[in-house]
C-alpha cells in the first residue's frame, strides 16, 4: 500500500458568529457518515465526537457551519461542507457521544409562491353612476324660442378594480429557460458555483411556475438537458454525463479494497466500488478505474465516506 494511506486524518470545524470550534481526530475520537448522490435535495450526514467538556458542547449550536476534512497525513481534503440541524450528546459506557446532524446545503424544496413573489392582481375598471356633490343645472333654448331647464344629479366614473391575485409566477411567451432558470433561482436564494446549460430551452407558449417553486426550476433545468445537485456542499446545474476530472487512478495501490461488481438499472450501467477512504470521490467525481475486471474512467453517481470507528472507507456507484 502506497505511504500515503497511512496514518489517518480527520478533521472537523464548526464555526458561527460567535465561535470557531476545532476537532482534530488526533486528539478525539471522531466517526461519521458523509452521503452523497445527484439529486437536487440536500444530504443529512453526521459527525460524532467523543467526550467532548459539557462547555465545548455548549458551544456547538443549531444553524452553525461544518466542515469535515480526511485522508490520510499527506493527502486529505473536503469531504463536505453544511450547516447543524441537530446536536445530541449521549452516553455509551464510559464515552459521552455528541452527535452533530447537518445538511450540506439548504432544502428549498418546501417554498411556495406566495402572495410576495406572485403576479400583482390584474387591474381593471368598470363604469358607475355616481352623485353629484353638487347637481348642474343646465339651461338651452329651443327651435321654437322656449327655455328648457334640466338639472343633472348623477353622472357615470371610469372605478378601477382589481382581480383576485392567483399564486402564479407567469413568464411571458419566447422566454428562456435560462432566465426562468435565473429567476427562480434568484427567489429562492440559490448561487450555485457552475451553470452550463447543453441547450436553452424557448417556451413559445410562456412558462407558468405554481406551488413549489424549487418543483418548477428542476422541470425547466431537466427540459435544458441539465440537473441541479449537491457537490461538498455547493449547488451544481449542468447535465449529467459531465463531471470534474479529479485526475486520480484508483487501483490496488492507491486504496482499492475488492473487485468493483458490475450493475445495470433502466437508467444507468457501471460498477458498485469499495475502497480506502478517498476525498476526491464525491458526486460527478471523474477518475480511472484499473482492476482485474474493470478499466477505465468513470463518474462517481452516488455513495458514502464512513468512519465508524475501524473501516475508514468510501464506497460508491460508477457509471461506466
Amino acid at each position: 500500500m502506497a505511504k500515503r494511506l497511512f496514518r489517518r486524518v480527520i478533521k472537523v470545524t464548526i464555526e458561527d458568529s460567535r465561535s470557531r470550534l476545532k476537532f482534530d481526530g488526533d486528539e478525539l475520537e471522531i466517526r461519521f457518515v458523509v452521503n452523497f448522490d445527484d439529486d437536487s435535495k440536500p444530504n443529512i450526514n453526521t459527525i460524532s465526537i467523543f467526550n467532548l467538556t459539557e462547555a465545548t458542547i455548549a458551544k456547538i449550536k443549531k444553524g452553525a457551519n461544518v466542515t469535515l476534512n480526511a485522508g490520510y497525513e499527506s493527502d486529505y481534503g473536503v469531504l463536505i461542507e453544511g450547516k447543524i440541524t441537530k446536536v445530541i450528546t449521549r452516553y455509551e459506557g464510559v464515552d459521552k457521544i455528541t452527535t452533530v446532524t447537518f445538511k450540506e446545503g439548504k432544502d428549498y424544496s418546501g417554498v411556495k409562491v406566495t402572495p410576495q413573489l406572485a403576479d400583482a392582481a390584474k387591474k381593471y375598471f368598470v363604469k358607475k353612476r355616481v352623485k353629484l356633490k353638487k347637481p348642474v343645472t343646465t339651461t338651452t333654448v329651443g327651435k321654437n324660442g322656449r327655455k328648457y331647464t334640466s338639472t343633472k344629479k348623477f353622472k357615470t366614473v371610469q372605478v378601477a378594480k382589481w382581480r383576485k391575485q392567483t399564486m402564479n409566477i407567469t413568464f411571458a411567451k419566447n422566454t428562456k429557460g435560462s432566465a426562468i432558470i435565473n429567476r427562480l433561482l434568484g427567489i429562492l436564494g440559490i448561487k450555485p458555483v457552475e451553470i452550463n446549460l447543453p441547450k436553452d430551452k424557448v417556451y413559445k407558449n410562456g412558462f407558468k411556475v405554481t406551488g413549489k417553486i424549487e418543483s418548477k426550476l428542476n422541470t425547466v433545468i431537466k427540459d435544458c438537458g441539465a440537473s441541479m445537485y449537491w457537490r461538498r456542499g455547493k449547488v451544481v446545474i449542468r447535465s449529467i454525463e459531465i463531471g470534474d476530472d479529479e485526475r486520480f487512478e484508483l487501483n490496488e495501490s492507491t486504496g482499492l479494497i475488492e473487485t468493483p461488481a458490475e450493475y445495470e438499472d433502466d437508467d444507468f450501467e457501471g460498477y458498485t466500488i469499495r475502497c480506502l477512504l478517498q476525498h476526491r470521490i464525491t458526486t460527478a467525481s471523474i477518475i480511472t478505474l484499473d482492476s482485474k475486471t474493470a478499466k477505465g474512467k468513470v463518474r462517481a453517481r452516488k455513495g458514502q465516506h464512513i468512519h465508524d470507528g475501524s473501516d475508514f472507507i468510501t464506497e460508491f456507484e460508477a457509471i461506466k
